[in-house]
């Protein structure tokens, strides 16, 4: 018994030399999708006008707008004034010459400041379409990368088109003219059919002149 436990170690330790440890079954490869990094945003989208640039325009466009405000009330009163008869025409031109120069300045100002809140709306806009573009661009592209591990296997082969062998031309006999095609030999049978002719008629004829003479000799006697 304890000859037979000591060898068991050593049997075991032969069979894992001789056959080796059991391979582990082979998993297939998940391809994992890539991630997909947001493309920045070009130079002909970024803004150029700042939020305190913006908010000092506005600011400035809402006090040049009451400015404006006042100054037409008073180039309307003004005007009242010479048509109720209170001031004459000459007192008038002097008195609104001041708010002329005023206005011009304050519409100056106006336009400026209009333009510039004008612009960053724009470019906001233009910044938002970007960006809910970038947003549905990553969103098709996640799903394209979801389903083209699916459906792409590597190593396959693409099955080439069948293209048909052209069928073989056919070849005509060329046909020998009978002036060229060689005189055509008798067969030696049809050959000795025509001597033995030529002999019998040969000798129908002596046996015709034979009785001719007979005939001759007949009459004669």
């Amino acid at each position: 018994m304890r000859g037979k436990s000591s060898k068991a170690p050593f049997q075991l330790l032969t069979q894992l030399i001789l056959f080796g440890k059991k391979k582990p079954s082979e998993e297939p490869v998940q391809v994992t999708p890539t991630a997909i990094q947001p493309f920045p945003i070009p130079d002909t989208i970024r803004k150029t006008v700042t939020e305190s640039d913006i908010a000092k325009a506005r600011n400035k466009l809402r006090v040049s707008n009451l400015e404006r405000d006042i100054i037409g009330d008073a180039l309307t009163k003004i005007y009242e004034a010479e048509a109720k008869g209170t001031i004459n025409e000459t007192e008038k031109n002097q008195m609104i010459q001041p708010y002329k120069n005023d206005l011009k300045r304050v519409d100056a100002d106006i336009d400026t400041y209009k333009k510039t809140v004008d612009l960053y709306e724009l470019e906001a806009a233009k910044e938002d379409l970007f960006k809910r573009f970038q947003e549905t661009f990553l969103d098709i592209q996640a799903r394209i990368e979801k389903i083209r591990p699916s459906l792409t296997q590597p190593g396959s082969n693409e099955t080439k088109p069948f293209e048909p062998k052209p069928a073989p031309t056919k070849i005509e006999p060329i046909e020998s003219t009978e002036e060229n095609a060689p005189p055509k030999e008798k067969p030696p049978r049809e050959k000795a059919r025509n001597k033995a002719e030529e002999k019998i008629e040969t000798i129908r004829e002596e046996v015709l002149k034979a009785m001719e003479r007979l005939e001759q000799i007949e009459t004669e006697g």
